[in-house]
């Protein structure tokens, strides 16, 4: 299978996982309550503020909204600033956050699954779009090197 196929097949896989927690938020019965719902809801919104800065920085750098593919668009530059620091992915750990947050706050154990499985799905996407930054940036391994994937490197 290409590089591109595969791309475009982890895009769909990722949007059929996102409607899977969408759909189990709103048809499955709620049962969290007390502080596991204060902290999914927490996780939540800090998720959505993650994406929204790191979406940000990368304007900022690019004049250009981030590409929903794994392929890289070699005429971009690679972001560096901001939250893209300290992480090398700070898109899918805002999504993670997101998800895990909401699954939480919801608290029926079916959209925490869906919520687990989406660290395992975005863990293999990076790793998959990190070979292909690899051989598109010259700068990426020392980068990859100084940052964390989903959370700072100490």
């Amino acid at each position: 299978m290409s590089d591109r196929t595969q791309a475009m097949l982890l895009v769909t896989v990722q949007f059929i996982q996102i409607a899977l927690l969408g759909g189990a938020l709103l048809l499955l019965p709620a049962g969290q309550v007390g502080w596991a719902r204060l902290l999914g809801i927490a996780m939540a919104v800090i998720g959505l503020i993650v994406i929204a800065i790191a979406l940000l920085n990368h304007v900022q750098v690019n004049r250009a909204m981030v590409n929903i593919s794994p392929e890289p668009n070699a005429s971009l530059q690679l972001v560096e600033i901001g939250l893209y620091r300290w992480i090398r992915h700070p898109i899918y750990l805002g999504v993670l956050l997101a998800g895990f947050g909401a699954a939480l706050a919801h608290g029926h154990w079916v959209a925490i699954l869906i919520a687990a499985i989406l660290v395992v799905f975005f863990t293999y996407k990076s790793i998959f779009e990190e070979r292909w930054l690899m051989r598109v940036y010259t700068g990426y391994a020392a980068y990859r090197q100084r940052t964390g994937r989903f959370l700072p490197r100490l």
